[in-house]
């Protein structure tokens, strides 16, 4: 099961990582501009920062489910998370070339404070998190319990370093898949809502 856990986590980190935001347009940027050194500190700081975010609200998700009402409906809940989850995929509309014209170069080591920076600004990872791991408890997919937590946000954090890397690799080539938007949202937003509505018909039956 750890292993399992583990796996998982990178999996999910590592797809969920793909949507073109700051973070993964700001490495490709790097990439592009041959600053490897600033980009390796770049990708270091926002998988730290993820494993921070992720701590928090995992241990919020395994908060909440203590509490009975919570326990009583947490199928529900869940339901409702990935149809939001699924929806706002769908309404999203990201373009590589426009986030790019907000995104800084910087130089070194200089690369990690900006990678602090904008990992701390990137708040959506909670809402992410919570519904995933919510999602996966529910269908027995990981145990948290022990070493497993620490896996999972081992997975996470990985999971986030290693899609930078990649990012960093492809250079502007990474602009064919972030302005893809079947496969960046549409695809994920259609397997969010099915997700949902699958917890939904197995919570009323």
């Amino acid at each position: 099961m750890s292993t399992q856990v583990f796996i998982i986590a990178f999996v999910v980190s590592y797809l969920g990582s793909i949507p073109p935001g700051t973070i993964n347009i700001t490495s490709m940027q790097l990439s592009v501009q041959n600053h490897q050194r600033a980009a390796f500190f770049f990708a270091l700081a926002a998988s730290i920062t993820e494993f921070a975010y992720a701590g928090v609200t995992v241990r919020l998700q395994l908060f909440l489910s203590e509490k009975p009402f919570f326990t009583e409906y947490f199928q529900i809940i869940t339901a409702l998370a990935m149809l939001a989850l699924g929806v706002a995929n769908l309404l999203t509309k990201t373009n590589s070339q426009s986030l790019l014209s907000k995104t800084t170069t910087p130089k070194g080591r200089n690369g990690f404070k900006l990678g602090v920076i904008l990992g701390v600004l990137n708040p959506l990872t909670i809402p992410f998190w919570l519904a995933v791991t919510a999602y996966l408890q529910n269908h027995r997919l990981i145990s948290l319990s022990g070493v497993n937590f620490w896996l999972y946000l081992s997975g996470i954090s990985i999971g986030t370093f290693a899609l930078l890397l990649t990012v960093n690799r492809l250079g502007a080539r990474f602009t064919n898949i972030a302005d893809n938007q079947l496969l960046v949202h549409r695809l994920p937003g259609i397997i969010f809502i099915l997700l949902g509505l699958y917890n939904f018909i197995d919570w009323l039956f």
